[in-house]
């Protein structure tokens, strides 16, 4: 059977500019924070009552004439730098402008972006009486040596600590991590993955390293002192994270940073593995990768013909962009046809293959099949 999935509030987001978070923080500038300070406005509370009605306007249009559910619920969310790095005045203005709104019912929680060092000072029985649900954490690293690079004097043990604080006041926690910070490895991505699904977060994002400008690693790669990861390195790295944290539990929420949608400052990409889908390109290799195996187990000499199938949502990303994942396969395993088989039934992200064309599937699903055939692959 397919995977239960809760209905979650629908998030508002709202950016906080990188100033001064404490700790590990590759968005934020080089400068003294001094220098810094109010570069970028900081939204204040009519900014987040404003924000909260447009998305109850569009709401309210879409349901205009519909039957059935009302609009759905909304968390709002700070993104973006560290809430608790903002002075005392201007986040508790911020927080207390979210609580009225969750009292009133215009929202039914709030999300917070924390820096591991705020997340274990913080009240964090006050934030639960406010109304936080959840608590975004950007770990980026567990490697030591990243630390010592951003001269970081925290060990990466208290990113786990706060972590650990998160989950222990029943908060819903997402980390952040960062593959190709400078001093990191592909293996010390992978180390830093194993050691969160130990931590057991109930999300990730994944979010490869860029050289933006305007920030630390801006700056070290101007100075010639890091090189980011390519694409193709980046989405190597990547896929074995996601596999590794999926097995352990852990759900992706995001694959790859999008700057000018998810940083109040919207800065240059100056290198790195920018993509506008690098999750397309990351799911599709791991889906290419699982079928790869599958056919390994299955095939036998004689069978020119196998059916793949996967849930709905995830036929696009076994495909891969104009088939090329399915034409791959047939070139690897010499095959005639190969069709994919769209079944709500089977567990996102996973798949399975089954000899022969549609594999005694149902008559009725045929229509979401499309088969690829040697002679005919070039022109679909």
């Amino acid at each position: 059977m397919g995977e239960m999935v809760s209905v979650r509030p629908q998030v508002v987001p709202v950016l906080l500019p990188h100033d001064a978070c404490p700790g590990l923080c590759p968005y934020c500038p080089p400068q003294a924070a001094s220098e810094q300070r109010l570069a970028y406005p900081i939204p204040t509370a009519a900014d987040l009552r404003r924000t909260v009605q447009r998305v109850r306007d569009r709401q309210r249009c879409k349901e205009a004439g519909k039957q059935g559910e009302g609009p759905a619920s909304l968390e709002l969310a700070f993104f973006g730098g560290d809430l608790w790095a903002l002075p005392r005045a201007v986040r508790t203005a911020l927080l207390d402008e979210a609580e009225r709104m969750v009292r009133s019912a215009l929202i039914v929680s709030i999300r917070l972006t924390l820096s591991p060092r705020s997340a274990l000072r913080v009240p964090v029985g006050e934030l639960v009486s406010r109304g936080v649900a959840t608590i975004e954490l950007p770990i980026h690293s567990l490697h030591r040596e990243v630390f010592r690079e951003f001269s970081v004097r925290d060990s990466p043990r208290l990113s786990l600590d706060a972590l650990g604080r998160v989950k222990g006041a029943r908060l819903r926690s997402i980390v952040h991590l960062s593959p190709g910070l400078p001093m990191s490895s592909h293996g010390s991505a992978l180390a830093t993955a194993d050691q969160v699904v130990t931590a057991a977060p109930d999300g990730a994002r994944v979010l490869p390293a860029l050289a933006l400008s305007g920030t630390r690693l801006g700056r070290s790669f101007k100075q010639g002192r890091w090189q980011p990861m390519t694409v193709g390195h980046a989405v190597a790295t990547t896929k074995h994270m996601i596999r590794r944290l999926r097995k352990g539990g852990v759900e992706i929420v995001r694959v790859g940073l999008q700057p000018g949608f998810d940083l109040a400052e919207s800065p240059e990409v100056l290198e790195g593995p920018y993509h506008q889908d690098l999750r397309l390109l990351v799911e599709s290799e791991i889906l290419r990768e699982q079928a790869a195996d599958k056919l390994t187990s299955v095939f036998t000499f004689g069978t020119r013909a196998f059916t793949v199938v996967v849930h709905p949502q995830d036929e696009g990303k076994l495909r891969g962009p104009e088939n090329c994942n399915l034409r791959s396969l047939m070139g690897q395993f010499r095959l005639d046809q190969l069709r994919v088989q769209a079944d709500e039934g089977q567990a996102r992200f996973t798949l399975r293959v089954l000899p022969g064309i549609g594999g005694g599937m149902e008559q009725a699903e045929e229509r979401l099949s499309t088969p690829i055939r040697k002679a005919s692959v070039a022109a679909e």
